[in-house]
Formats: C-alpha cells, sequence, structure tokens
C-alpha cells in the first residue's frame, strides 16, 4: 500500500495542502506548533517511528529525490494492517521545498504529526503508576539535553518521563530528531506542580526510591543504589534540573535520597543528559 493515491505532485508554492509546512523554524520558535496541535518530524527514521503509530501522522511532504524511500516507508508500515488509510503524500521540488520551509532540508523529508496522542498522558496512570524506572526533568530547558534524554531513557528502559510544566516541549522539530525519535515511543506526562507529583506517587508507593541529581559534596555516591545484579530491584525514579539553577528547593524537598556522580576537582559538573545516562545506567535492570 502507497500513501493515498499515491505520491501526490504540488508544483505551486501558494498550494494550500503545503501550509502546515510554511516558514517552520519562525513557527517553531514562536510555539505556535503547540496551540495548533501538532508537530513537525524530519528524516526518513523519524517518519518510520511516526508512521508506526496509527493516526499519529497527518500528512508527508518530501522532495522529488526522496519519494520512493517514502513510499516505501508508507507500504511497510501499512502492509498487512487494518489501520485507517495511510496519510497523504506531497512531493515537490528541492526548490519549493526550501523556501516553503523557510531553510533547506538536507534530508528531503518533512511529516506532520499530531501531538494529541503524545501529549495528552497522565502522571497519575500507567506507566508513571506502575513503572519500575521514571526519570522526571524539572524545568529542564536545553533542545539538545531534552532529545538526549529521552534517547538515554529509551537505551536504559525507562518506562516514562515526568516533565515540569515549564520544560521544554519534547515534541519540538531538533528534540525529535536528536532523540533518535524515541520522544515518539518513550512515554512522558506533563506535571503542573512536579514536586506535588513526585510526594503523591511516593504516597502511593511506599518502595518508591526518588533520587535527587545534585553536584553538593553531602550527596550520597550514586554507586550505593547500583542495582544491577539484583533480581528485583526497588521502583526508582530520577530528578534532573535545569541546566544552570539545579533542581528547584521544593522538587529537591521531594526527593528520599540526594546522589552525585564522583568526579574530578575542579570541574564542578557533568551535562545533564551525561549525568543522566550515568545514573540511569546504574539503575537500569539488565534487558535483553
Amino acid at each position: 500500500m502507497t500513501s493515498i493515491g499515491g505520491p501526490i505532485a504540488v508544483a505551486d508554492i501558494a498550494d494550500p495542502r503545503l501550509d502546515d509546512y510554511r516558514s517552520l523554524r519562525d513557527r517553531d520558535l514562536s510555539g505556535v506548533r503547540r496551540s495548533e496541535g501538532v508537530f513537525i518530524g524530519e528524516t526518513i527514521p523519524i517518519l518510520i517511528a511516526m508512521l508506526a503509530q496509527p493516526g499519529l501522522t497527518r500528512s508527508v511532504l518530501s522532495s522529488q529525490r526522496m519519494a520512493g524511500r517514502v513510499e516505501d516507508a508508507i507500504a511497510a508500515a501499512f502492509a498487512g494492517t487494518s489501520n485507517p488509510a495511510p496519510p497523504p503524500h506531497f512531493v515537490v521540488d528541492d526548490a519549493i521545498l526550501e523556501k516553503t520551509a523557510g531553510f533547506e532540508v538536507h534530508r528531503g523529508v518533512l511529516a506532520v504529526g499530531m501531538r494529541a496522542p503524545l501529549d495528552n498522558r497522565r502522571a497519575d496512570a500507567p506507566p508513571f503508576t506502575t513503572g519500575r524506572l521514571l526519570l522526571a526533568l524539572d524545568s529542564l530547558n536545553n533542545i539538545d539535553n531534552m532529545g538526549a534524554m529521552f534517547r538515554s531513557a529509551a537505551a536504559f528502559g525507562v518506562d516514562g518521563l515526568l516533565l515540569s510544566r515549564d520544560a521544554h516541549d519534547p515534541l519540538y522539530r531538533k528534540v525529535v530528531r536528536v532523540s533518535m525519535g524515541h520522544v515518539l515511543t518513550t512515554p512522558y506526562a506533563w506535571c503542573d506542580d512536579l514536586a506535588a507529583t513526585l510526594l503523591r506517587m511516593r504516597e502511593a508507593r511506599r518502595d518508591l526510591l526518588v533520587l535527587a541529581a545534585d553536584c553538593a559534596g553531602d550527596a550520597a555516591d550514586i554507586a550505593e543504589f547500583d542495582v544491577r545484579g539484583l533480581a528485583s530491584p526497588a521502583p526508582h525514579i530520577v530528578i534532573i534540573g535545569n541546566e544552570f539553577d539545579g533542581i528547584s528547593p521544593s522538587v529537591l524537598d521531594a526527593a528520599t535520597h540526594r546522589v552525585r556522580i564522583p568526579i574530578a576537582a575542579g570541574v564542578d559538573s557533568l551535562n545533564a543528559a551525561v549525568a543522566a545516562s550515568i545514573i540511569l545506567h546504574r539503575l537500569s535492570s539488565p534487558r535483553g
């Protein structure tokens, strides 16, 4: 199966079917995508991850040189399934693609996805209430760090991420790309009050350990919490804070322990995403 009616050639840059793809950088920076209820994916691997979730992809736009690969991806996603009809696939030449998007789309593929299936999960429902390893991000604002967090979370078997309301949008176009598409498959939930959410989770799960990453010298060495080799480790939540201010006082107070990664003297801290990866490695059980 290919897209509806096969690839749809568009030769007029004013064609309204291209409206979703206009001035992407400006619209990304303005945050209008969130109010529109959509996000933008780019590259073939991201498109494949989007197509794997029925109903997530609204349309696809590609250059002529990438049209065949896009049709192959659509065919593979819908082959032998009872999913709804595949999304329309619009094809333009490179000049129109660049002028429409507002930048050179090197990889030649863009897709519009619907935010709601990914953006409307609740912290008081599975997998957040049942997960064995969770990651909480308090005011994390850096685009690259947010994408790297999701990539590491997928690598170490994190069941879900809790995001403070002021954290960076995980469906920002570059975040999706940096995450290698794992933001589309690793559940996350927004928290209006992250500290209160963590306290409620502790109340509901008495064995839950909430570890706040802290550079202070009196924080416990993360090695003390290493679960590798344990048959049934306790459930854990790891809190990573803002790149400059760290974890906010109220969220820090909601933790059961403060943990640090020993590093060389004269180095004050690690990059937030790097620190999260080291901690998650210590807390992840072996997976096949």
